[in-house]
This record gives C-alpha cells, sequence and structure tokens, in this order.
C-alpha cells in the first residue's frame, strides 16, 4: 500500500480532499472534491463531501450550478451565504479564465465574429454594457465589462470605456451591450451614446468601429446599418467600401 494512500484513508473525510489536492494536484481531484475545498466544513450530520455531491446533484453539474444566484445556493443545507459567495466567486475566476484563453489575439474579420463570440455572454435579464479592445491588426487584446443594469438601462460613463483601452493600448475598439426585453433596436439613447463615444474615441485617436445591440436571438450592427460611417462621414451616406478594420 503506497504510504499516502493509507493517510488519506485515516484523515477525516472532510479534508481528504486536501490532503489529495497536496498529493496529486488540483486537476486530480473529482468536481465534488474540489467543491468541497471550496465549502471547506460539513455538518453535524453531512460532510463537506457529501454537501458537494448533493449540490451537483440538485442542480444537474457544475455548469448549470455556476448559474444560480447566492440566495438559491444557500437553500442546500450548510451552504451559508459566505459559502455561497465563495462559490460564485471561484466560478467567475473560472468563467475570466476561460474568456481570456478564448479571446487571447482572435482576428476579428467581420461583424459575425463578434456576434459568434459574445452572443450567449450577453443574453442576461440585466443589461450589460461590455467594450472590445483590439490592436492594429484587429486582434482582440482584451474585453471588459464596463456596466450592468437593474433591468433595461446600464447608465456608460466614457472615461470607463477608454481608459482599459488607453491602459492596453487598444488602436480601435467595439462596444456592445443587450436589450433584456428582447427588441435589439438601438433607442434614441443608444444613438446617442455611440455619437459621444465616436467622438471621444476622436480625441484619444482610439477608432470606435461598432456598437452591438443584442435582444433575443438577433442583433443590431451600428457599424452593418451604416450608423457608423454617419459619423465618421455626416455629410455622405453610402457606406460601401468601408472595412471593418482599422
Amino acid at each position: 500500500m503506497n504510504g499516502n494512500e493509507g493517510t488519506m484513508r485515516e484523515l477525516p473525510a472532510e479534508i481528504r480532499p486536501y490532503e489529495k489536492a497536496m498529493a496529486l494536484g488540483a486537476d486530480k481531484l473529482s468536481d465534488a472534491e474540489l467543491l468541497a475545498v471550496l465549502i471547506k466544513t460539513g455538518t453535524r450530520k453531512k460532510k463537506a463531501l457529501e454537501t458537494a455531491q448533493e449540490m451537483l446533484a440538485r442542480y444537474g453539474g457544475l455548469r448549470r450550478m455556476a448559474e444560480q444566484s447566492i440566495a438559491r445556493l444557500s437553500e442546500t443545507q450548510g451552504i451559508g451565504s459566505v459559502k455561497a459567495l465563495t462559490l460564485k466567486c471561484a466560478f467567475e475566476l473560472g468563467t475570466r479564465v476561460s474568456r481570456e484563453h478564448r479571446i487571447a489575439r482572435v482576428q476579428i474579420s467581420g461583424v459575425g465574429d463578434l456576434v459568434e463570440m459574445y452572443r450567449a455572454e450577453m443574453n442576461s435579464p440585466k443589461e450589460l454594457f461590455r467594450v472590445v479592445m483590439f490592436d492594429i491588426r484587429s486582434r482582440i487584446i482584451k474585453d471588459e465589462l464596463v456596466s450592468m443594469g437593474t433591468s433595461d438601462r446600464a447608465p456608460v460613463d466614457p472615461k470607463e470605456v477608454f481608459l482599459p483601452a488607453l491602459e492596453h493600448r487598444a488602436a480601435t475598439i467595439a462596444v456592445m451591450h443587450n436589450h433584456p426585453a428582447g427588441d435589439p433596436s438601438p433607442s434614441r439613447e443608444d444613438f446617442e451614446t455611440t455619437a459621444r463615444l465616436y467622438r471621444a474615441g476622436q480625441l484619444l485617436g482610439i477608432k470606435l468601429v461598432d456598437h452591438l445591440v443584442f435582444g433575443g436571438n438577433t442583433y443590431y450592427s451600428f457599424f452593418e446599418h451604416g450608423d457608423m460611417l454617419k459619423l465618421a462621414y455626416p455629410e455622405e451616406q453610402d457606406n460601401s467600401g468601408e472595412r471593418y478594420r482599422n
């Protein structure tokens, strides 16, 4: 018998995931064991590992579990608000790592590329406003959530849009937000926001190439509808020849 295995079998069930992770690495842990490490302690009737197994069974896996609110996670016996918050933060870190890996230096050739990359992410009951930053070759450098509204509106401060763009030395940016009600048609405020951001970008030397509005299963692109060209050349309406590039 391996010495480490004997030691693990003698340890209380609650801390075996710790021992296993230290000896073999976190990648060797099951989903339930990873959750048990985050949960840390169980109850008088259930160990942390048992609580983790119960949660996975209840929600049908990690993906559905990650979608739950702190209040919903707290409904499980032994999971208070602090533990639920710990789990939510862990899920959010995983989401951010995955996003960074997915977007790192991906070259964007058109509106469709951005739509496919962000459609699922922008399908939210809250209005989200995100900025995507590109280098001179139209490759994504970084994206950042600028604001989150409670229902049908996300206030946007141009400084919050362009500060990260300046920090990451972006050549161009695209912004996007969603309409939780389902209709992606831009409002008057959306047009005003786009114009304000475009003018700010002109002053800073960072071109705004598009503003995408997601709603339901479709979207509205200011670029595709010629609105970006109208901002660049107010006296000209023909958008032929305009490229979705720098």
